[in-house]
């Protein structure tokens, strides 16, 4: 799996911090991919779009996203995702710190590498499905790059999505239990829905439920503004409704 980093920020980041993000995250990958069991995908900064090979995936920092309200600051899909500088840099930093353009993204290709499809679930065992970002229950306190200094984004462990799964359950041990939340993250979920399965079990839709949101109890004012979807009786991550509102 290649995850291509692009830069169309306009100037709001240098093409040298974005070389430096591509750094302290193709190192934080390879941690999150001994974590989950997976292969590491490869990251890489293009500073030109069209050297991007076929079939790559991509996370572009750009200056704000077109269709969204206003201050969303990034977003993953299907096989793409962006980063939005000048909402982050009106309230955080590039570089360092909780919400930062480099954790931001960091946040951004973590949750591409472990869900690309964007269209999974976890089942609680009590009714309600978490869509399994792994950086959403615990995305700050962030956690500094031990070469660069660079903020990374937390993640999450498989056993946070497992009602039975035992500690550890995120790199920064700011959790103790499954599906719970840390004082600087939030969680997507669906209560009192079903899975129903459709196209010979191509695609699992939530019939039933509504989709609702969790905060830590430190999450800032600033960014909850900015992660108010429209309400909706049927979501199908698959079909991007659930990607497009999460950071």
């Amino acid at each position: 799996m290649l995850i291509a980093i692009l830069n169309q920020s306009n100037g709001a980041v240098a093409d040298a911090d974005v070389a430096t993000m591509e750094a302290a995250i193709t190192r934080q990958i390879q941690a999150v991919a001994s974590a989950w069991n997976r292969e590491a995908a490869t990251v890489t900064f293009y500073s030109d779009a069209g050297a991007v090979p076929a079939g790559a995936y991509g996370v572009a920092i750009v200056p704000t996203i077109d269709g969204q309200p206003a201050g969303v600051v990034g977003y993953h899909a299907e096989n793409w995702g962006l980063v939005a500088a000048q909402p982050i840099l009106a309230n955080a930093q590039t570089l360092t710190g909780d919400w930062s353009v480099s954790s931001t993204l960091s946040h951004e290709v973590l949750e591409m590498f472990i869900d690309p499809a964007c269209n999974l679930w976890a089942d609680n065992g009590q009714g309600t499905c978490y869509s399994l970002e792994v950086c959403d229950p615990v995305e700050a306190p962030t956690y500094p790059d031990p070469v660069n200094g660079v903020s990374v984004s937390n993640f999450v462990f498989p056993s946070w999505f497992d009602p039975q799964g035992t500690a550890p359950f995120d790199k920064q041990r700011q959790v103790t239990a499954p599906f719970t939340i840390a004082a600087g993250g939030y969680a997507n979920y669906v209560r009192g829905g079903q899975f129903t399965n459709a196209a010979g079990g191509y695609e699992n839709y939530v019939h039933g439920g509504q989709m609702q949101q969790q905060f830590g109890t430190t999450y800032p004012g600033w960014r909850k503004t900015m992660k108010s979807p429209p309400t909706a009786g049927r979501m199908a991550r698959s079909q991007r409704l659930l990607a497009l509102w999460h950071t």
